[in-house]
């Protein structure tokens, strides 16, 4: 499908979460609005994830809350009841998705069933959707002007200016089933000492997680002036202009390293049991510490070039290749460039 760029489309883009995914979904909005410049263009989102990109500007959001998924689809039924987009992305596989995606209708519809996914990035299959209608180039903006708001009194308030600079970690990723993708919490309480002590970096810890975890990573932090935590402290756009202060990031797979990625600060990933090649900082893997080969052939007696594309180590003990030696070394090269 092919429009002269000076023509409107109607494009309505289906990703709820997470937040990890949805930061991935800016560039394809970029690129759509280089290319049609008056496109018209719809977000179904989920509520978490809308915070964060609220402010995006001229979309029109269609705000999911996943605890009234119920309500959410009889709202979108009524609004979508006589709508028809020119372009429909499906760009997410759940049962809620499938539901939502029953009552959006498309003139083209294109789903992860009509795009190639294996061998590449998570955005680069968002950016296989675009060629699905025939626009081939890909604008790698973030819109960080956009997203990143004034959020000064929340900084002044928790001392953060007083504070820098400062590191930034989040030691959690999303709770799902034998996913093991945290680090040692022992680990990033070292890490964040060898930071003070050898080049005077303060931390402050973010994520949002359960009181048990928050007690256990506190336990290991101790009592220590120079590291403010923000566990469930944030909301997400607070969490942006925190990592927007520091220096650099250390953290597993999770949402806020894709946060961070999207204000392009370093970024000292910690990959053993996924495939930074796929859920990695997308173009930022030079600070990546990937050992997910290692995992494969520890753990799983597979090679990385024989195993499906995004497969997963499940292991609790695939982490523990990781060494506080590699994290050191990493911010080493962030220091010294």
């Amino acid at each position: 499908m092919v429009k002269d760029n000076n023509t409107s489309i109607s494009i309505c883009i289906l990703r709820l979460s997470s937040i990890g995914d949805v930061t991935h979904v800016i560039p394809i909005i970029s690129t759509i609005r280089d290319v049609y410049p008056k496109s018209r263009i719809s977000w179904v989102i989920g509520k978490t994830e809308h915070e964060l990109v609220k402010n995006l500007k001229n979309i029109d959001f269609i705000v999911v809350d996943k605890k009234k998924t119920l309500d959410s689809i009889l709202e979108m039924r009524s609004l979508f009841k006589n709508k028809q987009f020119d372009v429909v992305f499906h760009m997410q596989k759940s049962l809620r998705s499938k539901l939502i995606a029953n009552i959006i209708n498309g003139r083209v519809n294109v789903t992860f069933n009509d795009i190639e996914t294996r061998g590449s990035h998570v955005i680069d299959h968002f950016f296989g959707f675009l060629e699905k209608i025939n626009i081939k180039k890909r604008v790698i903006d973030w819109q960080c002007e956009n997203i990143l708001c004034n959020n000064d009194q929340f900084i002044e308030n928790n001392n953060l200016y007083d504070l820098q600079p400062f590191i930034t970690i989040n030691p959690y990723t999303s709770v799902r089933s034998n996913n093991y993708r945290e680090w040692s919490y022992d680990n990033f309480a070292t890490i964040s000492e060898y930071c003070k002590n050898q080049y005077s970096l303060n931390t402050v810890i973010l994520g949002k997680t359960n009181r048990e975890k928050t007690r256990k990573v506190m336990d290991c932090f101790g009592e220590n002036s120079k590291v403010i935590s923000l566990i469930n402290k944030t909301s997400l756009s607070e969490m942006l202009s925190v990592l927007n202060l520091s220096e650099f990031y250390i953290g597993p797979d999770s949402g806020t390293l894709h946060m961070a990625r999207m204000i392009n600060k370093p970024i000292i990933g910690l990959y053993a049991t996924s495939n930074p090649q796929r859920t990695g900082p997308y173009q930022k893997l030079e600070h990546v510490i990937d050992k997910y080969s290692e995992a494969l052939d520890k753990f799983s007696s597979k090679k990385k070039s024989s195993v499906k594309w995004g497969e997963r180590v499940r292991d609790p003990s695939a982490m523990n290749l990781i060494t506080i030696d590699d994290v050191k070394a990493k911010i080493k090269e962030i220091i010294k460039n």
